[in-house]
């Protein structure tokens, strides 16, 4: 159990963080600096990394609009309507397991900058 917990969090965390896609790692490490910077004490890691994957989700959905490229007959209500749609369908096919591996990987990352961040500010 636990050996399939810590293959889906190194799984999500590089599709996340190591895939080709400049656009995706960039959503990705906002996401965890924007929960770093807002993050005052430890105790908020819990609701820190529940930001960063909103943040995340929200980025995602609006790399998904940008990139879906625009045809002359589709109006710009149904691209928002047809990128919700698809973003919320693939939110909905995601097991457990793997929305705990997202939580795990953005948490740890969270932890570890925050930590560097933390040593940092005393100097």
């Amino acid at each position: 159990m636990l050996a399939s917990i810590v293959n889906d969090v190194v799984g999500v965390f590089s599709a996340t963080f190591m895939s080709g896609d400049w656009t995706a790692i960039a959503v990705a490490v906002l996401s965890v600096l924007i929960a770093v910077v807002v993050m005052r004490r430890g105790t908020q890691i819990g609701s820190m990394t529940l930001l960063a994957l909103v943040v995340f989700a929200f980025g995602c959905y609006l790399r998904g609009y940008f990139m879906q490229p625009a045809s002359s007959n589709v109006v710009d209500g149904n691209r928002v309507v047809a990128q919700l749609q698809s973003s919320w369908m693939e939110f909905s096919g995601l097991q457990a397991g793997t929305l705990l591996a997202y939580f795990i990987a953005f948490m740890v990352l969270i932890l570890v900058l925050f930590s560097l961040k933390s040593i940092f500010a005393r100097g």
